[in-house]
């Protein structure tokens, strides 16, 4: 009888979020799942990143 190891089970990687508090690996962790966020900061342990900006078509009459 052949025993297959177990399925390790991958927690998903949260995002990061404006004000979370991390460490440095955690960060860079975070940071590098997210390929479409263009600028994030750790400044003593406290995420910064720029509000999202949303876009409106206004459409002239």
């Amino acid at each position: 009888m052949v025993k297959t190891p177990p399925q390790q089970q991958h927690e998903p990687v949260p995002p990061l979020e404006n004000g979370d508090r991390l460490n440095r690996y955690e960060f860079e962790r975070r940071y590098n799942f997210m390929p479409h966020l263009r600028k994030a900061e750790l400044i003593e342990g406290v995420v910064y990143m720029p509000a999202a900006l949303r876009f409106i078509a206004l459409l002239s009459l």
